[in-house]
């Protein structure tokens, strides 16, 4: 499978960590080079990454090359969802957090102010919202804190460990406000898939 992304992008990281737990094999394409940009804007109208060819077809978004990886090459270690509609319902809360945080840090770095803006002020409180309600979403009934085979871990939780791990990464919000998240970050901090795939420029 080639993929188009950088080693830093939380989306890009949910499918090389499904690639790796379901044994396929990845070619990445930095797009953080002029060339590598170049090279995603031949493949996708929409330059987004990751963006991934697999199996003859290109596929545009994380949440459908995952879905792709675990159909056509089976679940492997991860662990199928009991409710996949909850999943879903919990994968898009994340990435609504994420999302809300990534337009905060790409207003920093473009040097705007954001310090007391609306705009930047609602996106901070759904982030907030979303992880107070994910920490309800995802109890010890939910999330297997075991780390070894056989442990509970799914697309819901790498999704919510990626997001986590960037936010940390960019500095872009205090993850420690997520206290009850804390311990399913570290007790799969240091798998295999998940370790090997930790955001670095």
């Amino acid at each position: 499978m080639k993929i188009f992304g950088s080693t830093s992008s939380p989306y890009v990281r949910r499918v090389r960590v499904v690639a790796m737990e379901v044994g396929e094999p990845i070619d990445l394409v930095d797009t953080t080079s002029e060339a590598g940009m170049a090279a995603l804007h031949e493949v996708s109208p929409i330059g987004k990454v990751p963006t991934a060819i697999i199996d003859g077809r290109t596929i545009y978004d994380s949440r459908v090359i995952d879905h792709w990886l675990v159909t056509t090459r089976g679940w492997h270690g991860l662990t199928p969802p009991r409710d996949p509609w909850r999943d879903e319902n919990i994968i898009n809360a994340i990435d609504s957090a994420l999302d809300a945080i990534i337009q905060v840090f790409y207003l920093q770095r473009g040097g705007l102010p954001i310090d007391g803006t609306a705009h930047a002020q609602r996106r901070l409180d759904r982030t907030a919202n979303v992880l107070g309600w994910l920490a309800r979403q995802l109890g010890p009934s939910r999330i297997s804190f075991d780390p070894t085979p056989g442990g509970s871990l799914g697309l819901a939780e790498i999704a919510l460990i990626s997001a986590l791990d960037w936010m940390d990464f960019r500095e872009s919000y205090p993850t420690a406000r997520a206290s009850e998240l804390a311990p399913l970050r570290a007790a799969w901090r240091e798998h295999p898939s998940l370790a090997a795939t930790r955001p670095c420029e």
